[in-house]
């Protein structure tokens, strides 16, 4: 007994110089931090005490129960255990369950599951650990009968540098910076300090509030590179969500608790720069209502979880669809997913089907453990959730796994109980091959445009098979939205939305009015608008490609008989959608243009429909951000201007050839014109090749081996 009190005087923590208070003060200061759950307090105020009162159990139980939440579990065990075996009859509940509890983290699952039973011996009907108790017997089962995951190399802890004995959570990639990412952090030195649930401070009873942080890596491993400063943090919590518009938007939440607040979204430039004043973000997300981990996909789909009313109990997984720029009520992704228990954290893959998220039942090892689920669109239902494994999971609260964008690690938080700094820490997992979900092209096609249920055009219908789509006329920039244009981009959405591997390509026709520059400018111009419309119907922008060809290639011919084609000119004020797949324009896609007369008829459609089919090749001249004024291109021919939507940057192209040759030739002429960095751009069936992609090509177009090697 004297031998494992005086070691227990070496293992506190505490300082080895008593302090001047009286033991009565040390222990009444210990059980106030102690009930505060300011757990390192508790240990030093109580160790001291424990120094001149030694072998209290009641002490020496808070101590262990310090350790624990602390993550010292080996510390937690000696006390804990030591209490347990010199008082076997011991009736304080706590005791029991917190030794039970850091086995069941130290995964000794058959040490834990008697333990839990000891609880339960002891333990009031009414005491509110009873239900846990009883439930983490059966994860400890779970435990047991977990496979661990193959293709997890490692996971390991982002390190001190990162982490701290406050609370890390939530981590958000950087959409601009692949070795950046973004996390929530309640730790010393917050904004708001200490507080409690109304935002009054207190420092004793309240919690440090959440700041927004980011970390990044480098040569030496991850370091924190600080919080997103007071323009976006305030005394208030504040969590980073998400990115919308390819990284141009954060969705971020602000609240006086974690559960209770608002969220907005603040725009960003490439360098992560954001605004002084947030815009607040409308959407049936209601944080003030207990709504929480909110996933955004593509801007169109939203996912949460929920306690609202018609779920399954507990925390469910709740998604909202945005269409026609509104968005829709949201509904319960339903029993194959959800259950009475909590399911949190949602993240879709790429892939648009494919589903993490945590939860916290029976069948996991612990606490919450991270799942993966797939959606089926032709049988119309989730596969089921399977359990993703240690490392990847633990005995303790595994929750916000995401995938980094190219598969190959995910970032997660976790309050495992070992290899631990704090609370929550931040982790990362290597896997030994990408997640295949991961390794798609990323589009706004998801399980909720699957199928009639939730049909992409709103209309309860499914999106039609056989498609003829109506230019979109104009007769100026006021109209290009019009009525039954909008109706059109809306068809063509919702079939895009079904054809997950297609290109929308818009193509913007003018007639002459003036310098062909200008005509140019001014239709890239209404094709950006075209794309936001597409966009606000949930297609990705990397799947949207603006073009913008001038009067070059008329329908109609705009001059008759020495005199002005007044609808000539209006035939060609018109705006094209296709939709192109990788082997070549959807068959079931058609153009319905309109039918001209054979003395009014001119060939630059048919031009254009051949240049666009198969293999060709145009010279980008320069990229710029506003008009080119240089009349220089013009002398080429076949001018065009291409970008995607929230771009920003205009490509100036001109000719237009079928051998790499004759655009090599072009190149060198462009560039002795002044466009010093002029360069060859291949294209199949419309859509721009990268020498990667021409690689692969050069069995169907040999001519691409020149290009190549260009």
């Amino acid at each position: 007994m004297i031998r494992f009190l005086f070691f227990l005087f070496l293992s506190l923590t505490c300082s080895s110089v008593l302090s001047a208070q009286k033991p009565a003060e040390l222990k009444k200061a210990g059980e106030k931090y102690f009930a505060a759950q300011r757990w390192a307090e508790a240990l030093d105020a109580l160790g001291k005490y424990q120094q001149v009162k030694p072998g209290d159990p009641g002490i020496l139980t808070k101590i262990g129960i310090s350790h624990f939440h602390l993550h010292h579990p080996e510390q937690a065990l000696q006390f804990l255990d030591y209490v347990a075996k010199q008082a076997p009859d011991s009736r304080d509940p706590d005791l029991f369950y917190y030794l039970a509890r850091t086995l069941h983290g130290q995964q000794e699952y058959e040490k834990a599951i008697p333990a839990y039973k000891a609880y339960l011996r002891v333990a009031p009907e009414r005491h509110p650990l009873r239900a846990n108790a009883a439930d983490n017997i059966l994860r400890c089962v779970s435990g047991q009968a977990i496979p661990p995951n193959d293709n997890v190399a490692l996971v390991e802890n982002l390190g001190d540098r990162v982490n701290t004995a406050g609370d890390e959570f939530a981590p958000l990639p950087s959409i601009n910076r692949p070795n950046r990412i973004y996390f929530a952090a309640a730790r010393e030195g917050s904004l708001g300090g200490r507080r409690n649930d109304k935002g009054y401070e207190d420092e004793i009873s309240g919690r440090f509030c959440s700041d927004m942080a980011f970390a990044e890596l480098n040569p030496s491993g991850w370091e924190t590179g600080g919080d997103l400063g007071s323009l976006l943090n305030t005394p208030r919590h504040e969590v980073a969500l998400d990115f919308g518009l390819n990284g141009q938007v954060l969705y971020y939440f602000r609240g006086f608790t974690l559960y209770s607040g608002d969220i907005f979204a603040d725009t960003a430039s490439m360098h992560d720069e954001y605004a002084v004043t947030p815009t607040p973000f409308n959407s049936p997300f209601q944080p003030q209502m207990g709504d929480a981990a909110p996933f955004f996909f593509h801007d169109s789909l939203l996912l949460f979880a929920s306690r609202r009313e018609g779920g399954q109990g507990g925390l469910d997984i709740w998604y909202a669809l945005r269409q026609n720029g509104v968005w829709q009520p949201a509904q319960n992704l339903g029993p194959a997913i959800n259950s009475p228990y909590d399911e949190t954290t949602p993240c879709l893959a790429r892939d648009g089907y494919t589903l993490y998220f945590s939860a916290n039942h029976t069948g996991s090892m612990g606490g919450f453990d991270i799942y993966r689920t797939v959606f089926d669109p032709q049988k119309q239902e989730w596969s089921a959730p399977v359990n993703m494994g240690a490392p990847l999971n633990s005995p303790g609260d595994d929750a916000y796994f995401r995938p980094a964008a190219d598969g190959r690690a995910g970032y997660l938080s976790s309050d495992r109980l070992s290899d631990n700094f704090g609370e929550r820490d931040l982790y990362i997992a290597y896997f030994k091959e990408a997640l295949a979900e991961q390794q798609v092209e990323p589009t706004a096609v998801s399980f909720a445009y699957a199928g009639p249920r939730n049909a992409p055009d709103g209309g309860g219908t499914e999106a039609p098979r056989d498609l003829s789509l109506q230019p979109l006329f104009y007769t100026s920039d006021r109209d290009v939205l019009g009525a039954e244009n909008l109706k059109t981009v809306q068809v063509a959405a919702a079939y895009a939305r079904s054809i997950p591997d297609a290109s929308v390509l818009v193509t913007v026709h003018t007639d002459e009015t003036g310098p062909a520059k200008f005509d140019l400018y001014a239709g890239i111009k209404r094709a950006e608008t075209v794309g936001k419309a597409l966009f606000d119907q949930g297609i990705a922008p990397s799947r949207i490609v603006l073009r913008s060809v001038g009067p070059g290639y008329p329908a109609a011919r705009n001059v008759l008989d020495a005199a002005p084609n007044t609808t000539g000119q209006q035939i060609n004020r018109r705006i094209e959608i296709v939709l192109i797949t990788p082997d070549g324009y959807v068959p079931d896609v058609r153009v319905e243009r309109p039918r001209v007369s054979e003395l009014m008829a001119s060939d630059g459609t048919a031009r254009l429909d051949q240049l666009n089919t198969g293999l060709s090749y145009k010279v980008e001249a320069v990229t710029t951000r506003q008009i080119l004024t240089s009349d220089a291109l013009s002398m080429f021919g076949d001018m065009m201007i291409e970008t995607q939507p929230g771009a920003g940057s205009y490509r100036y192209t001109a000719g237009w050839v079928k051998q790499y040759k004759d655009a090599a030739r072009l190149a060198q002429e462009i560039r002795g014109q002044g466009f010093t960095e002029a360069t060859v751009i291949a294209y199949g069936n419309g859509l721009r090749i990268s020498k990667a992609e021409a690689v692969g090509l050069v069995k169907k177009y040999p001519d691409l081996a020149a290009f190549v090697k260009g």
